[in-house]
């Protein structure tokens, strides 16, 4: 968890199917980023 403030990680993720980007550069400077992982789908439950 990150704090309030604090600059988003910079790893890669997946906007589209073979669009990589990196995390920081999806909102810009002073905007936050609410990211939300909905994991039912690859769990075995």
């Amino acid at each position: 968890m990150i704090a309030a403030g604090e600059r988003a990680p910079g790893p890669e993720v997946w906007l589209a199917p073979r669009e990589r980007v990196r995390l920081h550069s999806l909102t810009p400077p002073g905007q936050g980023l609410l990211l939300v992982f909905y994991l039912f789908d690859w769990s075995a439950t």
